[in-house]
C-alpha cells in the first residue's frame, strides 16, 4: 500500500512539474493597422500624400494605387480634437471604384478600392461632420490608378449546347353548324 501511494504521489509531482514547465503563452493581439475587415487585401501600390487644408477650409489629398483588387486607405483626424469625426458621407462617389469610410480606434479611415484592371484617374468627395455636430469639412481625393502587371482571368468558354429546333404546327379547329330548314 505504501509503495502504491508513493508511486501515485511521485507521478502526480512529475505531472504537475511538467504542466508548470509547459505553460501556454498568452495570446497576442493582432498588431496590424486597424483593419476590422480582414478579408480585404492591400494594394501592391498605395501611396497617399498628407491631407492638406485648402484656403477655403476644405481638405485635399491624392493617392496612387494599383488596380489589383486591393485596397488603399488613409486616416483623417479632427485638427481641434485629435479624434475621429462624428459622422461622414460620400458626396461624390468614385466612378471607377468604391470607397468605404468607417471610424475605428478614434480615427476615421477612408478606404478606396479601384475597379480591377482599370488604368486612369478617379475622384471622390467626402463630407466629414465634426464632433460638435454642426461643423462640416469637405475632403476631396484625387486618385491615379495604374494596372501594371494586372491580369484579368478570361472566362472559361462554356461547352456549346445543342439547340433543338421545335416546330409547332398551328391547329385549326372548325365547328360546323347544321341548319335545319323550316317546312
Amino acid at each position: 500500500m505504501r509503495l502504491r501511494l508513493s508511486f501515485i504521489l511521485a507521478s502526480l509531482g512529475i505531472t504537475l512539474a511538467a504542466c508548470q514547465h509547459n505553460q501556454q503563452q498568452p495570446v497576442q493581439q493582432d498588431r496590424e493597422a486597424a483593419n476590422p475587415f480582414k478579408y480585404t487585401k492591400k494594394s501592391s501600390v498605395c501611396n497617399t500624400t498628407p491631407v492638406a487644408k485648402e484656403t477655403d477650409g476644405s481638405l485635399k489629398t491624392t493617392m496612387n494605387v494599383r488596380s489589383d483588387d486591393g485596397q488603399c486607405e488613409f486616416t483623417v483626424e479632427q485638427a481641434d480634437s485629435k479624434g475621429n469625426y462624428l459622422s461622414f458621407g460620400v458626396v461624390t462617389p468614385p466612378e471607377h471604384g468604391k470607397t468605404f469610410i468607417y471610424n475605428y480606434d478614434k480615427r476615421t479611415y477612408i478606404r478606396y478600392i479601384p475597379t480591377l484592371a482599370y488604368a486612369g484617374t478617379d475622384k471622390f468627395v467626402v463630407n466629414l461632420l465634426h464632433q460638435d455636430g454642426v461643423t462640416k469639412t469637405i475632403l476631396s481625393v484625387d486618385a491615379t490608378i495604374d494596372n501594371t502587371g494586372v491580369q484579368v482571368a478570361k472566362p472559361i468558354a462554356s461547352p456549346t449546347t445543342m439547340h433543338r429546333k421545335v416546330t409547332r404546327h398551328k391547329r385549326t379547329v372548325s365547328h360546323r353548324r347544321t341548319i335545319k330548314k323550316a317546312k
